[in-house]
């Protein structure tokens, strides 16, 4: 082990006695599995359902029901990405900022996993979800935010020195964290408005601050995240860390 290596590791066991709390963000995505899991579990025989930026693996695949059949679709921008899933019944290639591939009311589900926040146009993005869903059908979003910590710094850095220093400092995050990112609309109140604007009604998005751990390798920068924390006591939604968007069409 390098030198640089046990300095990280050292860092990494500091920040965890300094951060004892449960982790806030892996909450927030549990929850979101829950409302995909419940939705999923209210489908009927036949439903579609639009894994968008589905990738390699359809991250709710164990959740699906075994009392009816659903076609699972993922749409994703990379060729590349939807080869290797074996997890969905059916793949398209797809920019969901310009266009979703389905017939107009033809998806009875419409999901997405930490997407958003590479999209460049997510009011467009929103406009093409509500032209594919069936009128009363339901759309759920997870998403990093603008102003979290982790993400200003992926702004102001040039993202492939970013992404190599945090695939070093936190090598399980190879193969996660790949893909540039532009957190368009990237907050609560500007994701709701997006929403109602393409037509969604009963939207809503909740919202976590904790985002601490990106920054277990490097105590002292762990101590910057304490601005987070004042947010968080006050409530402060644009700084939010991580939302849920759901919304019914």
């Amino acid at each position: 082990m390098s030198l640089l290596q046990r300095f990280l590791q050292a860092n990494r066991r500091l920040s965890a006695r300094f951060d004892r709390r449960d982790d806030v963000a892996k909450a927030l995505y549990a929850r979101y599995d829950a409302y995909v899991g419940r939705a999923l579990g209210a489908l009927s025989d036949g439903g579609i359902v639009a894994d968008v930026g589905g990738g390699r693996h359809c991250s709710f695949a164990e959740l699906l029901p075994t009392m009816h059949a659903l076609t699972i679709v993922a749409v994703d921008q990379s060729a590349e990405e939807l080869a290797a899933n074996s997890t969905v019944d059916r793949t398209m290639v797809a920019d969901v900022s310009r266009d979703i591939p389905f017939a107009n009311g033809e998806v009875d589900l419409l999901v997405s996993r930490t997407l958003l926040e590479h999209v460049p146009d997510v009011q467009g993005a929103a406009r093409a979800m509500a032209r594919v869903l069936k009128p009363g059908a339901q759309t759920i979003h997870l998403l990093p935010c603008r102003y979290a910590l982790f993400a200003i710094v992926a702004r102001v850095v040039p993202f492939g020195v970013a992404k190599r220093l945090l695939h070093f400092a936190i090598p399980e995050s190879k193969g996660v964290v790949e893909f540039d990112v532009v957190y368009d609309r990237g907050h609560p109140r500007a994701l709701e408005q997006a929403f109602a604007a393409a037509g969604f009604r009963e939207v809503s998005v909740e919202c976590t601050w904790d985002q601490a751990a990106y920054f277990h390798s490097l105590f002292p920068v762990l101590l910057l995240v304490l601005y987070q924390r004042l947010a968080a006591l006050c409530r402060v939604r644009v700084f939010a860390s991580y939302a849920i968007v759901r919304a019914v069409r």
